[in-house]
């Protein structure tokens, strides 16, 4: 039996080999790490706690993108259970449009908070905040997310970390 291809799929299917195996790209074992492909190294002092690899960042951009369109693709790398049903269902419908989220930041004790930076009253005290990440296209997801009604703080720092909390409508 010939195997035939549509031009453009060919084409297609020869880039994702090449972002799969190139050396430019791959890690050990020829397998792709996500955050050098897309060169998301730059935490910030104050965030660099909240990096924490999640099943996502073990995936190649090949593997992200063939992820089930239009289901929630969530990794909790922090408590979920204390987080309020509006901040999930926040996260469900973000993870749904743009892509899969990792959560690395909801509840903190004083003393956690103290040692990272946190606000005397941040809503992490009591868990309603989360700080995640999308593993996606994030084009868009500061305006989509100001328009959430669920979100009342909202920031985006330049590590690509995104924060809501359940407080009242700000930024910082």
């Amino acid at each position: 039996m010939i195997f035939s291809m549509r031009p453009g799929r060919a084409i297609g299917a020869a880039f994702a080999a090449f972002l799969v195996l190139s050396p430019a790209v791959a890690g050990p074992g020829g397998m792709a790490d996500p955050l050098d492909a897309v060169a998301v190294h730059d935490f910030d002092e104050e965030h660099a706690h909240l990096y924490v690899e999640s099943r996502f960042d073990r995936m190649s951009p090949v593997e992200l993108a063939a992820l089930e369109k239009g289901k929630a693709h969530i990794a909790w790398n922090a408590p979920s259970g204390c987080v309020p049903g509006r901040l999930k269902a926040v996260l469900d419908r973000a993870a749904r449009r743009y892509g899969p989220i990792t959560v690395n930041s909801s509840v903190r004790s004083t003393a956690k908070n103290r040692k990272v930076g946190g606000r005397k009253r941040s809503y992490h005290l009591s868990c309603q905040a989360v700080d995640f990440r999308i593993h996606g296209a994030a084009r868009g997801v500061m305006a989509w997310l100001a328009g959430q009604k669920e979100v009342g703080g909202l920031k985006r720092y330049a590590s690509g970390f995104y924060h809501i909390d359940t407080g009242p409508r700000r930024s910082w």
